[in-house]
């Protein structure tokens, strides 16, 4: 459960989030944040599954990193977040190192292919980056039976694909919730160690 700290950073940079759109600032300019809604559901989850492994491909500038990071410290496990946008990822550092959550959070610049590919086994998985990448990290993730992918924005960007994608394979549980911009719940019945 998340604490009135980290609910109050939450809320300014949703907020802030909520003043760029109104603005109409072009897209590579304005700070692609999840839902308040669906970080409380992202950090219930986590720290309910007791996810010690976490991953986040696609930390912007650390609205889903405070969610992910207050479960990792109620589990004692870490959050390793993916960002290819060096000064969103220095914000959410600092904004990190102000809730006290930096120990529970190992940063990386640079893009998820390169990190994916090398990467070991997560316990819990958040995908929130370029949408046509979903399906391809995705198939590049190794977690163990009872692991959980959550995607988001399905519903708001129509990711159909993505969700046949999931829906289609045996060894997956999935589920559309429309939690904030719709999140898609993945869980692995059996280890997804593939053949990539």
């Amino acid at each position: 459960m998340l604490g009135e700290n980290e609910r109050r950073e939450i809320a300014r940079l949703w907020e802030r989030k909520l003043r760029q759109d109104e603005q109409n600032l072009p897209l590579a300019e304005r700070h692609r944040n999840l839902e308040p809604v669906s970080a409380e559901f992202l950090c219930a989850l986590a720290a309910g599954i007791g996810a010690r492994r976490i991953l986040e491909i696609g930390g912007s500038s650390g609205l889903s990193t405070i969610a992910l990071a207050s479960a990792a410290r109620q589990v004692s496990g870490r959050v390793t977040s993916l960002e290819m946008e060096p000064q969103r990822q220095a914000e959410s550092r600092q904004t990190i190192s102000h809730l006290g959550l930096a120990p529970y959070v190992d940063f990386i610049l640079g893009d998820a292919r390169a990190v994916l590919d090398r990467a070991e086994e997560f316990d819990f998985v958040f995908l929130d980056c370029e949408k046509e990448d979903y399906i391809h990290f995705f198939e590049l993730l190794r977690l163990p039976a009872g692991g959980i992918v959550v995607a988001d924005n399905i519903i708001s960007h129509s990711l159909t694909d993505y969700v046949a994608h999931v829906h289609s394979q045996p060894e997956l549980e999935s589920i559309t919730l429309p939690v904030g911009q719709g999140l898609e719940v993945t869980r692995f019945r059996s280890n997804s160690a593939r053949q990539v």
